[in-house]
């Protein structure tokens, strides 16, 4: 009689049942003992077993039935399975939800929200303002807006497009510049077509989009927009270590800490060199960075590397493929202003980053080797600071400026700052981010060594079009007079009339002057704004005026600020046009102009003795041997680890008119004779007398200011009480302590602070501290 099998339950292997008794005994028994051993195996190791097992079953049995022995069979069979924990198994970390929790999140999408999430949040933003233009348009003209997206037209476009030129408030009554050229009126349209998209889930008609050009030219002309473009400037490595010397030397551009000082330069290098946006780059995180120790194949040392991994890269349909820079470092390099290893690793000594215990210096670092048998020496960092940012904020608190790690710089101040310190470089084109994009992207493009492929995989392009269209410089950078003639091209001199650094001019204006500030007082809008706030503040007091001269006020602030600003173009557009003429006349009368520009060159501002440190230690030129060389990077790494704790200040107010001088003025103390131990010796006996003293005795005891900012002497008690409130009082935080560094002693709120100032120090403010206190 023919076999017949089956497949059992999980628990069990396989079921063999015949009719003969003699073989469905041992069959049932040998299940039985998988199942109560546990047995747990994969279907081809169940079969190879219950075959075997089987195989011997056959040889011993006989032909006869058990008619018994079946019954037994068929009783085991129809036993109900027991819900044991052993089934609930397989199904503890499963989540099983109901058909209706599905069939409830499929009701609740909203189609119109998934075209959103394609684009950032500043895309989305950019186009969220482009919407509600047409939605107050609409209102506007008195009709509804989801009919005017349904019916629109090029007379639509038209009076749509004339609207938006003549705008010139934004939200809060805020002014803006509005649409003046054309190529902005050009890519409002794209702007909008997105948002038509969007909102209607279709693109605008072909001959409505065509029409919408003829539109757009129409409405130039009839705005007279300008139809030029703003000059394109691109920054190669040689503009950016010029700018980066500029940022490391002047003090015209504070910042509350070193910190931020060397994690401006260190962004700029990086851009550079990786040559991605901003926002990929402010987004970088410590575990973007792997350091490691890698052995050279022509050389004796192992180079050190650094692979990062920008991970926060533009993401328009979805997310892409981070890509991996390894850096290695330049041995000999000429300068180390471009060099992010140095910067990069004084940061990372300054929170002592490493995960190794011992690896707590630059020289602990740099006698590592790669052990034999093995090619690299991986080194981590510390699994707490993964989720910090590299390039973060400063605090203020009560004991000094404190570098918060979780809080992210914005990519809008890294423009600003990279704008200002172009300004004082005496860049002609405004600096920020893009340029070095530029850059990178012309250095990559012009690279024998890098491929077509690889170009648009290092600036994430889809084609080669893109750089063609938005990033190649319509400034033809070849030398076509030898070329045509067969001549060797002057490459250099050609690369340097096309760079930043050629329209260097250190006596450019880049601020008013005082005589020129207080001219925009006397403008007729002005005194007319002062005016009519003098006539609220003389109303009777009562909450409506008191708004309206507080709105007055306001408005009389923020018009001085715009033309300030109008002012300073003018001023440098004089300057771009007259300047050169008056060169050229005092030069060939024979008047020295170079001794002008030599003082320019030489800021009037002092530097302080860390600042000295940093720039002689950063500028310092190659070494002639190895050893040499790593000792350069030594001291440069810890001049700049030194200068990452420094306090550098806010920079200066303006001073309003109608008030006193600033009250914080620094009497001479002979600074430049004496030396720093003795002159904070000096500080310290000062602020212990039964007088009332000059000097913070917080600021004494802080090591990361500057000497001359610990020494600093106000003009009266009155004004060290002042500064005593407004930096160090007010910014103790409930819950935080304060430590008073010249006794040693830790002060636990305010109230403490303000007694221990008063009787040890003879710092009082507004009374004496014993009133402050409240009964409970």
């Amino acid at each position: 009689m023919p076999i017949k099998t089956a497949i059992a339950p999980r628990r069990f292997p396989l079921v063999l049942i015949t009719p003969s008794s003699s073989f469905i005994v041992p069959c049932i028994s040998i299940l039985q003992r998988h199942y109560e051993e546990g047995y747990q195996s994969s279907d081809d190791e169940t079969r190879s077993i219950a075959d075997t097992e089987a195989d011997s079953l056959f040889d011993s049995c006989d032909d006869e039935p058990d008619v018994t022995k079946v019954s037994n069979l068929t009783s085991v069979a129809a036993e109900p399975v027991s819900d044991t924990e052993d089934d609930a198994s397989p199904f503890e970390d499963e989540v099983r939800r109901p058909p209706e929790y599905y069939l409830a999140a499929a009701a609740k999408l909203d189609v119109r929200r998934l075209r959103s999430r394609r684009y950032s949040p500043n895309t989305q933003d950019r186009l969220d303002w482009v919407k509600e233009q047409h939605d107050c348009y609409c209102t506007f003209i008195r009709q509804d807006p989801f009919q005017c997206f349904n019916t629109v037209s090029a007379e639509f476009l038209h009076g749509f497009f004339s609207w938006v030129c003549y705008q010139r408030r934004g939200k809060g009554g805020r002014r803006r510049p509005g649409i003046k050229h054309t190529s902005s009126l050009g890519k409002f349209c794209k702007w909008y077509q997105l948002v038509y998209k969007c909102e209607t889930g279709r693109k605008i008609d072909d001959m409505v989009q065509l029409q919408g050009q003829d539109v757009i030219r129409l409405v130039a002309d009839e705005k007279d927009l300008a139809n030029t473009k703003r000059e394109s400037a691109t920054m190669y490595v040689e503009d950016l270590a010029e700018f980066a010397r500029v940022l490391l030397a002047t003090r015209e551009m504070t910042f509350e800490i070193g910190w931020l000082r060397i994690q401006l330069i260190l962004f700029c290098q990086l851009a550079g060199i990786t040559g991605n946006r901003p926002e990929a780059l402010v987004n970088l995180r410590f575990r973007h960075f792997k350091f490691n120790l890698i052995r050279d194949p022509n050389g004796s040392r192992p180079r050190l590397f650094i692979e990062l991994t920008a991970e926060y890269t533009k993401g328009y349909l979805g997310s892409k493929d981070a890509n991996t820079f390894p850096i290695p470092e330049i041995i000999f390099d000429p300068t180390l202003v471009p060099s992010p290893h140095v910067f990069l690793l004084g940061m990372l000594f300054k929170i002592q980053a490493f995960k190794s215990p011992s690896i707590i210096s630059p020289e602990k670092l740099y006698s590592l080797e790669v052990l034999d048998g093995t090619n690299e020496q991986p080194l981590p960092l510390k699994e707490e600071l993964d989720d910090n940012f590299i390039f973060c904020q400063a605090v203020r608190e009560a004991h000094g400026v404190r570098i918060a790690h979780k809080v992210q710089v914005t990519s809008d101040s890294v423009r600003y700052r990279m704008k200002i310190g172009g300004q004082i470089t005496g860049f002609a084109a405004v600096t920020g981010p893009y340029k070095l994009r530029d850059g990178a992207a012309k250095a990559l493009n012009e690279s024998p060594d890098v491929s077509e492929s690889l170009q648009n995989l290092i600036l994430q392009h889809s084609s080669i079009d893109t750089f063609l269209k938005h990033y190649l410089d319509r400034r033809i950078t070849a030398d076509v007079a030898k070329i045509y003639r067969g001549m060797k091209p002057e490459k250099d001199l050609m690369r340097f009339a096309c760079s930043m650094s050629r329209s260097i001019d250190p006596r450019r204006p880049c601020k008013l002057t005082t005589k020129h500030s207080t001219s925009v007082n006397r403008l007729p809008c002005i005194v007319k704004l002062i005016g009519r706030a003098k006539k609220f503040a003389e109303a009777p007091l009562d909450t409506q005026s008191n708004e309206k001269h507080q709105k007055a006020c306001r408005r009389v602030t923020n018009e001085k600020q715009r033309q300030r600003r109008k002012l300073l173009v003018q001023i440098v557009d004089r300057f771009k046009k007259e300047q050169p003429v008056i060169d050229s006349e005092r030069q060939l009368s024979g008047k020295v102009v170079h001794e002008e520009t030599r003082e320019a060159l030489q800021r009037s501002d002092q530097m302080t003795p860390e600042q000295l440190l940093l720039i002689d230690s950063i500028l310092n030129l190659p070494e002639t041997t190895l050893e040499k060389e790593h000792q350069r990077r030594i001291t440069a790494i810890n001049a700049v680890t030194a200068y990452c704790g420094v306090e550098e200040g806010t920079p200066s107010r303006r001073v309003q008119i109608g008030q006193p001088a600033n009250d914080m003025t620094v009497k001479p103390e002979n600074l430049i004779a004496l030396s720093s131990e003795s002159i904070l010796r000096k500080a310290v006996l000062s602020i212990k007398t039964d007088k009332r003293p000059t000097m913070c005795f917080l600021c004494v005891g802080n090591p990361n200011l500057t000497t001359r900012e610990r020494v600093v002497s106000y003009a009266n008690p009155g004004s060290l009480s002042r500064h005593f409130l407004r930096k160090h009082v007010k910014k103790l935080e409930k819950g935080n302590h304060v430590e008073c560094r010249v006794c040693n002693i830790s002060l636990k709120d305010r109230i403490a602070l303000l007694i221990h100032a008063e009787k040890s120090h003879g710092t009082i403010s507004r009374g004496p501290a014993e009133k402050l206190i409240r009964p409970a």
